[in-house]
């Protein structure tokens, strides 16, 4: 249910928080939803290590436009230093040194705005793995978590 004077990127958006494969994301300790202050949205991916990754989104035009991820360190609230991204598994393809930090620290993935904004192919070539309108945000978290799962944090870094 909509409500007035809400935009309706939002009202959508809390809709799509609350369904199914998200709510089952966190109750398997895969992702948890830390805060929605629109148009942004906080979660933590659960990392292979036990460690925590957080990621900070904009949501704004959501579904239409993509989310936009970035590395975000919880404690300072501040983009997350690349040498404090996670290592190992296919985070370096996902977190690249040489292609994200130039594009607002964006993961190189087909779900996430940048990533499509910069690869106008992706969405044809890889139409399993774009966003569109049509997605949610529980696609976006099932994505980041797969392409996460066996990554873990830099030795000596704690829980983002």
């Amino acid at each position: 249910m909509s409500e007035p004077g809400i935009d309706p990127c939002l009202n959508r958006l809390r809709r799509h928080l609350e369904a199914a494969d998200v709510e089952s994301g966190v109750a398997a300790g895969l992702w948890r939803i830390v805060d929605l202050t629109w148009p942004t949205l906080t979660v933590v991916i659960r990392l292979d290590d036990g460690g925590e990754l957080g990621i900070r989104l904009a949501v704004d035009d959501y579904p239409v436009a993509a989310p936009g991820g970035q590395p975000w360190d919880l404690a300072a609230e501040a983009p997350l230093p690349v040498a404090r991204w996670p290592v190992s598994g296919r985070s370096p393809e996902v977190f690249r040194p040489d292609w994200s930090p130039g594009n607002q620290n964006a993961p190189y993935m087909a779900c996430d705005r940048t990533g499509l904004a910069t690869h106008g192919n992706w969405a044809t070539e890889h139409p399993d793995r774009a966003w569109n309108p049509t997605r949610s945000i529980g696609f976006y978290l099932r994505e980041m978590h797969h392409a996460l799962a066996a990554a873990h944090l830099p030795p000596g870094d704690g829980d983002r």
